[in-house]
């Protein structure tokens, strides 16, 4: 049985509205192919949470988040830096900031371990997430930023679509693409930063990334895509939180990302749209049809006029066949089966 105390239910309000909005999120970075900058950034963070309880000597989440944020805005800093005046890829210089950042981050948090006050700061909670162990103000600080960078991403859903499916256009409107990237940048480390306390730094890409991932395997639209991807976040979030609680040894990041994991894997087999065993069914039923209309694709390819009797008896019969003076000719429905299995536009 779950102890549904106000502080678990706030928790899993606050990860619910935090998976809505890094899912939304997602579907930009997803299709703007820069799904692996959420894990670059909550990576980078990690520094910056040590450095910033090593000089405040304070272990207020406010502080913490605060020097996450300065050190995943100068790694994104540096990753446009390496863009602009280096060749080096822009996924191998993610790569390399991701690393590197890291790395420095264990070396600071193994410096305020010797010290005895690694556990007291809370510090090893941002490895993996541990939103139960956090009070309802520092929830609440998390949801209302959450919430405010939806209420961003709506007023500029509009241009920021425009700007990830036809960049040319959007420039001839005279619309800045700088300002563009810039905010979605600016979103993405938002939603790292608050996101690392309740998922980990290990784990904060999952829940941008997830999302849309298994949006894309339900909808076509971009709009269907945001909506789905927000409500698998939110779902996600909730239950992963709700799990968590009942079983005081799992940190919060990692049953997050199992369900939403789970979620991924299930659609991708079993999606109606885009499933794995859908294409299987596709291919079979493909097959057969091929089998079953080989001899009309014979006679449209090559322009026959004959055929074996008893074949172009069942086909006319189906009206896909008529016969003439000369033999036999293809109907139009006989026509766009044989375009339809060949790919051709039937229309």
């Amino acid at each position: 049985m779950f102890d549904w105390s106000y502080t678990l239910i706030t928790v899993m309000v606050g990860t619910a509205i935090l998976g809505a909005v890094a899912g939304a999120l997602g579907t930009f970075l997803t299709l703007r192919r820069q799904a692996l900058i959420g894990d670059a950034l909550s990576h980078a963070a990690l520094p910056g949470i040590a450095l910033a309880y090593i000089i405040t000597q304070i272990r207020s989440l406010s502080m913490l988040l605060l020097g996450a944020a300065i050190s995943a805005f100068f790694a994104m800093f540096l990753l446009n830096v390496i863009k602009r005046f280096t060749r080096i890829k822009f996924d191998a210089s993610m790569a390399l900031l991701l690393s590197g950042f890291f790395g420095f981050g264990q070396v600071l948090l193994s410096q305020i371990q010797k010290t005895g006050a690694a556990s007291q700061a809370g510090l090893s909670r941002f490895i993996l997430g541990q939103a139960a162990t956090m009070l309802r103000a520092d929830v609440m600080m998390i949801a209302l930023i959450a919430f405010g960078v939806g209420v961003v991403i709506i007023l500029f859903f509009k241009m920021l679509k425009l700007y990830i499916f036809d960049a040319a256009f959007y420039r001839s409107l005279g619309l800045s693409e700088r300002f563009a990237s810039a905010l979605l940048s600016v979103l993405t480390v938002i939603i790292v930063v608050i996101g690392i306390r309740l998922v980990g730094v290990i784990l904060m890409s999952a829940l941008i990334i997830a999302p849309s991932v298994a949006a894309r395997q339900l909808s076509n639209r971009f709009s269907g895509n945001v909506v789905i991807a927000m409500m698998i976040g939110a779902f996600s979030g909730f239950l992963g939180t709700l799990i968590s609680a009942s079983r005081a040894n799992l940190p919060s990041g990692p049953v997050i990302t199992v369900v939403l994991g789970m979620i991924v894997i299930t659609l991708l087999v079993f999606s109606p749209t885009r499933g794995l065993m859908r294409q299987m069914v596709e291919r079979v039923r493909f097959r057969k049809r091929i089998i079953k209309y080989r001899a009309l694709i014979h006679l449209y390819e090559n322009n026959a006029l004959a055929c074996d009797e008893d074949v172009c008896e069942r086909y006319e019969k189906h009206r896909l066949l008529v016969k003439t003076e000369e033999g036999y000719a293809l109907t139009d429905k006989g026509r766009h089966i044989v375009k339809t299995l060949m790919g051709a536009d039937a229309s």
